[in-house]
């Protein structure tokens, strides 16, 4: 199967636009990046077969302060529709240039996890950054904890690492 990411949707027409030049196993995903395109988030995800967020573009047109609702309610919308939804753009950034990330960052990997999102894109971070495998091991560790949080959770501790 074949599969397109689609930049700068603004509206279901773009996707079905595309999907006019494809054959019908072709998957399709379209990239929430502006105003206009959050706007019309229902009707893009619709007629896509996923969603990736692209913060880093989004914050261009919304309020950076708005960017984790904008995510959230993206997050929300796709899965109503049952169509996975992926989230790029910082979230290792200081990884670009560190062999480790910030409290925040890890907050952020495990929130958007957490807010049901099916992967993460990293961009800059193992494309340019001095640290991409050390990226790609915290991610791994991240997910490890994420599966776990339900026997974290439930038995009311922590495992740490000597």
């Amino acid at each position: 199967i074949k599969t397109f990411a689609l930049s700068f949707v603004n509206s279901s027409d773009d996707v079905r636009s595309l999907r006019k030049l494809l054959t019908k196993s072709c998957k399709i995903i379209s990239k929430i990046e502006t105003k206009k395109g959050f706007l019309n988030r229902r009707l893009i995800c619709k007629v896509s077969d996923a969603i990736l967020i692209d913060r880093g573009d989004l914050s261009r047109y919304i309020s950076i302060s708005e960017i984790p609702l904008a995510q959230r309610i993206i997050i929300k919308d796709s899965k109503s529709l049952n169509k996975k939804v992926f989230v790029a753009t910082n979230l290792l950034e200081t990884m670009i240039v560190s062999n480790s990330p910030t409290r925040a960052e890890s907050n952020d990997v495990f929130s958007t996890l957490e807010s049901g999102c099916a992967g993460l894109v990293l961009a800059a971070e193992t494309a340019i950054g001095k640290y991409p495998e050390e990226c790609i091991s915290f991610l791994k560790n991240c997910l490890k904890t994420f599966n776990k949080k339900k026997n974290y959770i439930n038995n009311n501790k922590l495992f740490f690492q000597n």
